[in-house]
């Protein structure tokens, strides 16, 4: 896909990290010194001028955009990338916000929000409530993928995964989707034996984290 990304600020050197491997992607900022580091450790296309003038999204391609994505730090400057990039005709526009009197706004040009306050405060909440999981990302019906360690000394250790959902202290709507052992990476093998160390990725409904969360708290 081609992506133009608007701000090179922490998310957004982040997401050009992430993404450059596998698509196309330009990076918009108005700080030269900023432009300078990003050109040279990466390999997107870096243009130095501001995000929110027609010039800059043109000389960013913006007509054959898949996808616009705005993370720069003030929200009137993210509607003006939102708002043109609409203009340009990208189907695909997504922002960051941090004021949510801005999230009806938008919403009204039709760019897709992520809350910048709401997710801080939903993973704090959850390294507080749930210290035992890691959070990896909400899914549908209210789901969500969580990391779990086999601690040192663990009584889990030299069980199988397959043992662990079977369980009937283990909840049984969450389920073991991947073991990561070191560098190596095993999915979809419930027979393959735990160690200390060990993560497991587990897909589960976020009502019942708080069991899942005591069941590795008290391995």
């Amino acid at each position: 896909m081609y992506i133009v990304v608007a701000g090179i600020t922490t998310i957004g050197r982040k997401l050009v990290k992430s993404l450059e491997d596998r698509h196309d992607v330009v990076v918009i900022d108005e700080d030269e010194d900023e432009c300078e580091r990003l050109y040279a450790s990466s390999g997107a296309t870096v243009i130095n001028k501001s995000p929110g003038t027609i010039r800059a999204l043109e000389d960013a391609g913006i007509s054959k955009a898949d996808i616009v994505i705005s993370v720069l730090p003030d929200d009137n400057e993210n509607m003006v990338v939102c708002s043109l990039s609409k203009k340009y005709g990208v189907s695909k526009v997504v922002t960051r916000v941090e004021d949510d009197e801005y999230l009806e706004a938008f919403d009204i040009i039709g760019a897709e929000t992520v809350a910048h306050t709401d997710l801080l405060l939903s993973e704090f909440l959850s390294a507080v409530e749930h210290p035992y999981l890691v959070k990896l990302a909400n899914i549908s019906e209210g789901r969500e993928i969580l990391k779990a360690k086999i601690e040192e000394n663990s009584s889990l250790a030299e069980r199988t995964a397959k043992e662990l959902q079977e369980d009937k202290l283990f909840p049984e709507r969450f389920k073991i989707v991947t073991v990561m052992q070191g560098d190596k990476t095993i999915s979809k093998d419930v027979n393959i034996q735990l160690d200390e160390g060990d993560e497991l990725v587990l897909i589960g409904p976020e009502g019942q984290k708080k069991k899942l969360d005591s069941y590795f708290q008290k391995q």
